[in-house]
């Protein structure tokens, strides 16, 4: 017996220990390289700011008008530009192109410009995640070359891109893939400004993986948060990418969420859908009384509940990079 033992003994040592050995190294490997992602990915959601993003939409509101065909459409995306680079981001650029618009009876033929800042990918820096928001606005009544303050629709959204951006130059973070922030112009006339870049993306040599979109992100009048809410819109190639956002959602915010696709022709992300882009659009769940009027101030934004939605923009591109 004690000979049969030995022999046991010494095949369970050859056969099966070095298996063991090998789970326990994988392990080594694998476990501390994921926990580094889960937290550099806590860190940069924790880093949204309520305060940084009140404080550019009051930058934005404070601007005057930011209506797409007012004599200062250029020096609006130049001022934003700018504001990138003080942010740190030396790759920015002014993306530009010619429209021939008719408003209220006059036709307009102008050059306008998306304003976009980069972070070039570490292994793959053609392939390109885009995320995005309109920075122009417009009035239903009243005349938008004079003031238009555009807080909730759309500085928020912007402000959400911006301060994803600073987050992410603040931690250092080198993403896989290309990123770019856009802050796109003349959404309110046409779509312009992402129907542009959509169309031709490979102007910058990159393959658009997706997009996502913030527009109207925050008006919630609502107090408790636990009563939040976040419209997550999305297109028939994106279903897999919108249960990815909702999966950030419930893990990084205290926002509950839904799906309601009636709007999702009526912002930038639709261009990318219809050139054939994964996209998502984040957008407030309540309807904004303020919508289109001289009283869409960031007085009557939420900004609470607005960094919580930039949260989710910004765990998807930590995921995905």
């Amino acid at each position: 017996m004690s000979g049969k033992i030995r022999f046991y003994k010494i095949l369970f040592y050859l056969l099966i220990i070095p298996h063991i050995i090998l789970f326990l190294n994988t392990c080594k490997k694998e476990d501390p390289q994921k926990i580094r992602k889960e937290e550099l990915m806590q860190r940069l959601v924790d880093g949204i700011n309520s305060d940084s993003l009140k404080a550019d939409v009051l930058w934005f509101q404070n601007i005057g008008t930011r209506f797409a065909l007012a004599d200062n459409h250029k020096s609006v995306a130049v001022k934003i530009q700018n504001r990138f680079i003080q942010m740190g981001y030396t790759d920015t650029a002014l993306d530009s192109f010619l429209i021939n618009k008719t408003y209220r009876n006059v036709v307009y033929e102008q050059w306008q410009y998306n304003v976009i800042a980069t972070i070039e990918g570490s292994e793959y820096p053609d392939s390109l995640c885009v995320i995005g928001g309109h920075y122009d606005d417009i009035l239903v009544a009243g005349d938008p070359f004079t003031i238009v303050p555009g807080a909730n629709d759309n500085a928020s959204g912007v402000a959400g891109v911006m301060e994803i951006a600073r987050v992410m130059k603040y931690y250092g973070f080198e993403p896989v893939n290309t990123i770019m922030f856009i802050a796109f112009c003349s959404e309110e006339i046409g779509l312009w400004g992402s129907r542009d870049f959509a169309a031709s993306p490979n102007g910058f040599t990159q393959r658009i993986k997706f997009m996502l979109n913030n527009d109207m992100i925050a008006y919630e009048p609502l107090s408790d948060p636990a009563l939040w809410y976040i419209n997550i819109i999305d297109y028939d190639n994106s279903h897999a990418l919108r249960t990815d956002a909702e999966k950030m959602c419930a893990k990084y915010t205290q926002l509950n969420f839904r799906n309601d696709n009636t709007h999702n022709k009526q912002s930038d992300s639709y261009p990318f859908f219809t050139n054939g882009y994964k996209a998502l659009f984040f957008f407030s769940d309540q309807t904004d009384p303020n919508y289109h009027t001289s009283n869409d101030l960031a007085a009557n934004c939420n900004f609470d509940y607005c960094r919580e939605v930039t949260k989710i923009s910004c765990a998807i591109l930590a995921d995905k990079n």
